[in-house]
């Protein structure tokens, strides 16, 4: 144990015990000598006090020549060695910037440069080698950005776990169906697919399949390895129908997660409740209606003798009757034509979208002039049957009044939508255009081919021609617009980056000691985070204005995955805070408080180390709402400081920017101070920096928090927060 203490004495500490042991080992051989003269000399020669005044001399002379030549040594030697090792140690292990030789380094002769040469030389032969492997995984690149584009565009929400649920993957589509509270505990890699849907479907259907597979009925089966289920939202804002798939190892014999894919059905499971439930009301009512219309015939058929009046009343029962299951079967007329309608697949469309295409058609090869006009609006409809049967009234309409030109229009009408065919010339007879909508839109379709009535059956529509201004007149064609709740700004799905780590498959693989403390740094999730605040201190009333976070999960900046909102005050914001960070009363005016905020961030920070710069400043406020909130963060905390302390040593600069600027961390000055920016140059710098703590020794999470508690220069000015 003692030997490696030794071992970790620090290279400065080395020169000057060396120098020390010099100073004390000159002062010695003086003493020797001097004591030496004393006892060879003849009595009465020397004087005892001339001799101790002769060795006290030499002796504070040689320890002040050590001193000064210690200090001049660790001046223009031991520190520049280490601060040339720290930074050729990053360079290797972390792919910051390269050794520069300058200042005391000069003094180091040759291997200053030499280090940087090195340090250089390293840095190219990194690029030659990762020009060489991106070039020979350019087609496995190509391919995953193609399954990525897939995956990420797909209308289909796509997760794949581990067996106990764990998320190793997510598309963009997912994300919008599940991470409804986007501030909380929502969607992301290695969080929990049971906290977003209800668990008992999954859980049974996860054991159906494993039971599968462990029987081998899995080969035979007609679903192989998938079936379907069905659940919901936690919050019961959506149903979902969905489809598990489970994955197998390399050998096949054991699964190893699965595949969940899932598609919001509310609207039509409630259609379905709503169709069964009137089929039964109606189908109950004729039942009865129907008794009683027998009833009534029976006894008009067998009574003969029947007074008038009562005659006259059961005349009265058959034909109201009569009357009232006649408006029942054209109720279920119009039931089933919604229904048919409903099936038919149908999306929101740019009104000069739909006008264009119409536009470019040809299908006659007609030299036929098409101008568009009308208003930018959505409509609601199956766009290519509309532009077929457009097009086909626009052929007929040239053939019928001769015509070379004609306008199409889609004006906004307040409830619908209605596209105009205009040309010169008086309308179509009814009869005519009647004959239009019959013909097939297909030609040699047979018997079920699609009709322009059919269309317009589907969209619960019609078509009719009546005049317009000018001596024209016009084929109007009425289209529904989208519910209010399809154009709202919410409903379009988050914007993410090109390439968004929505992945990560090496989670499959991993497995985490009992301990978190025994965790390898590597392995563990972190929520990195920042505060901004009216000031420096709480217990003085100073109050949190912004909080901001990203998780890193196996070792990866998860940019998609980030907790960022404002926090209004309740006080006044002072001008010189918002000289540093910014943020303004207006714009914390409309912002929930931190009785909201703060809990959805304890959710977002669920399960993960906490990080910051200078935590002991963002952990005093957070813990300063403890008893409002009724939170508590009582997760390991780490502070990136300390860390970068214990690497470099606490005479360099450890500022953020000082460290941005050794790890080549953008930190663009337009983010720079709002909490999510320095978040985001939080995490990179934390990810470079636990790349270095595993050559010195700092390999779990125990490890990183006791090198962190021997910073107690720093603990001690940070406790003055």
């Amino acid at each position: 144990m003692a030997r490696r203490g030794v071992e970790n004495w620090s290279l400065r500490l080395r020169v000057f015990l060396f120098f020390a042991l010099i100073a004390l080992g000159g002062s010695a051989t003086v003493g020797a000598a001097l004591a030496f003269l004393f006892l060879s000399a003849e009595p009465g020669g020397i004087a005892l006090d001339r001799i101790v005044l002769a060795g006290l001399v030499s002796t504070f002379a040689i320890s002040g020549l050590a001193l000064w030549v210690w200090l001049k040594f660790d001046d223009h030697v031991a520190r520049p060695l280490m601060r040339l090792g720290a930074q050729l140690r990053a360079s290797v292990h972390a792919d910051a910037a390269p050794v520069v030789a300058t200042g005391t380094g000069r003094y180091l002769g040759l291997l200053a440069p030499a280090m940087q040469e090195a340090a250089q030389a390293l840095a190219e032969a990194r690029r030659d080698t990762d020009a060489s492997v991106s070039r020979a995984v350019a087609d496995a690149e190509r391919e995953k950005s193609r399954l990525e584009a897939v995956l990420r565009d797909l209308r289909q929400g796509v997760v794949i776990c581990t067996p106990d649920h764990n998320v190793l993957l997510y598309n963009r589509h997912a994300q919008a169906l599940l991470d409804h509270d986007v501030q909380g505990k929502g969607l992301g890699l290695e969080r929990k697919l049971t906290g977003l849907v209800r668990a008992q479907p999954l859980h049974h259907t996860l054991e159906r399949l494993m039971r599968r597979v462990r029987s081998g009925r899995h080969v035979a089966h007609p679903d192989g390895l998938s079936t379907p289920f069905l659940t919901a939202t936690l919050d019961g804002r959506d149903s979902l129908r969905g489809r598990m798939t489970l994955i197998l190892d390399a050998d096949g014999a054991s699964p190893i997660g699965y595949v969940a894919s899932f598609d919001a059905v509310t609207d039509e499971l409630a259609a379905g409740i709503w169709r069964d439930r009137l089929l039964h009301d109606v189908t109950r009512d004729m039942r009865q209606r129907i008794a009683a219309l027998a009833a009534a015939c029976e006894v008009l058929l067998r009574r003969v003798d029947l007074a008038p009046e009562d005659r006259a009343r059961f005349d009265g029962i058959v034909c109201g009757e009569t009357r009232e299951l006649a408006g029942r079967l054209d109720r279920l007329d119009q039931v089933a034509g919604d229904l048919l309608a409903g099936a038919w697949p149908m999306a929101e469309v740019y009104s000069p979208t739909l006008t264009d295409c119409i536009a470019a058609r040809r299908s006659e090869g007609r030299d036929l002039e098409v101008a568009t006009a009308g208003d930018a609006c959505w409509v609601l409809c199956d766009s290519a049957s509309i532009v077929e049967l457009a097009d086909r009234m626009v052929n007929r309409i040239a053939v019928h009044a001769r015509l070379d030109s004609l306008t199409l229009s889609l004006r906004d009408e307040g409830a619908r939508a209605c596209l105009d065919i205009v040309f010169a010339g008086a309308p179509v007879p009814a009869s005519v255009l009647d004959s239009w909508l019959d013909e097939p839109l297909e030609e040699g379709g047979g018997a079920t081919a699609l009709t322009g009535r059919d269309v317009l059956s589907r969209h619960k529509t019609e078509m009719w021609s009546d005049p317009s201004t000018g001596g024209r007149a016009r084929i109007r064609l009425p289209l529904a617009k989208p519910p209010e709740a399809l154009r709202r700004p919410g409903a379009a799905l988050s914007p993410v980056s090109e390439r968004p780590e929505f992945y990560d498959f090496d989670l499959f693989a991993r497995t985490l000691p009992i301990a978190i403390e025994d965790a390898p740094l590597a392995s563990l999730s972190y929520v990195v985070f920042d505060t901004e605040t009216t000031g420096l201190e709480p217990s003085r009333g100073d109050e949190m204005l912004s909080v901001a976070g990203v998780r890193i999960v196996n070792g990866r900046v998860l940019r998609g995955e980030t907790f960022n909102s404002f926090v209004n005050p309740g006080r006044s914001i002072p001008a010189a805070s918002t000289r540093v960070h910014g943020i303004t009363a207006e714009m914390v005016a409309e912002a929930p408080g931190v009785e909201t905020v703060l809990p959805a961030f304890h959710d977002f920070a669920q399960g993960s180390v906490l990080v910051a710069h200078n935590a002991a400043f963002d952990m005093t406020f957070l813990a300063k709402y403890g008893d409002r909130t009724g939170v508590r963060f009582d997760q390991p905390v780490l502070d990136t400081v300390l860390l970068a302390a214990h690497v470099f040593g606490t005479q360099e600069s450890l500022t953020l920017d000082a460290l941005a600027e050794r790890f080549q961390v953008s930190l663009p000055p337009e983010t720079r101070h709002t909490a999510l920016g320095d978040a985001l140059a939080t995490a990179e710098v934390l990810s470079r920096l636990l790349k270095l703590l595993v050559p010195l020794g700092v390999e779990t999470l125990a490890q990183a928090i006791e090198v962190s508690n021997r910073q107690v220069a720093l603990r001690r000015r940070q406790s003055g927060y």
